[in-house]
């Protein structure tokens, strides 16, 4: 296996989690537009909808994510899950004309409420990097029991800085990591294919100096802790 690295420690637990997003919630989609459509847009461009007709969303937020996927590709049915039920509420809002295409759920990643293989779309949005590393194999493992064989994950999170104006957000994160809502910076690659996915696309965007990780990969019937299948693409914007 290789070296899986090191990242700051996550600083917030579940209850302080929940309670920086309600903080926080009110004014998420405007700083999403600043920080985070890049790399939506970026995930959006991977993915392969065409014979995606379930997707759950985990850590949906207020649902910017989900709402680009499903508009893509209007076949689709939605399901959106989080802790936050004040992000939750404004998913419903985001999402009040397609309730017929769409349920949203308070889950916990760890356990989810979701029937093993019944998902063809797993996406993620700026939730690992919330996470202890020691939990990233147990939700990647949860994230493959619900996908259907060959199933997608598309994955987005925070990521290290690797200039010297993009610290400053891991500099906040240090002063009080409530600011970024516990989020700092995490490298996902290694750990997908550790947990047996093969990891088909990898880039690296900045918005605002802010940096993200975009990964698209598919469930492998492969043991976990095998090499993963080489990337088909990569990009750093």
């Amino acid at each position: 296996m290789k070296n899986l690295g090191s990242v700051l420690p996550a600083r917030l637990d579940t209850k302080g989690v929940i309670a920086a997003y309600a903080r926080i919630a009110p004014v998420y989609d405007l700083w999403g537009r600043w920080t985070e459509s890049r790399a939506h847009d970026l995930c959006l461009q991977w993915l392969d909808l065409a014979d995606v007709n379930r997707v759950l969303d985990v850590a949906t937020g207020t649902g910017a994510l989900l709402e680009k996927v499903m508009a893509a590709s209007p076949g689709v049915t939605g399901i959106g899950a989080d802790l936050s039920p004040h992000m939750l509420g404004r998913a419903a809002a985001r999402f009040r004309s397609e309730r017929h295409r769409y349920s949203l759920i308070t889950a916990d990643a760890r356990q989810l409420p979701i029937r093993s293989g019944s998902i063809d779309l797993v996406l993620n949005g700026y939730m690992f990097d919330l996470l202890p590393e020691s939990e990233f194999a147990a939700v990647l493992a949860e994230f493959s029991r619900v996908l259907s064989p060959s199933g997608q994950l598309g994955l987005i999170n925070m990521t290290v800085p690797d200039k010297v104006v993009e610290r400053v957000w891991e500099t906040l994160y240090r002063i009080r990591p409530a600011w970024l809502g516990g989020c700092r910076g995490v490298r996902m690659a290694d750990h997908l294919a550790a947990a047996g996915f093969e990891l088909q696309h990898h880039g690296r965007v900045t918005q605002l100096a802010f940096p993200s990780e975009v990964l698209v990969a598919r469930r492998s019937d492969r043991p976990a802790g095998s090499e993963s299948l080489p990337r088909k693409r990569s990009a750093r914007l």
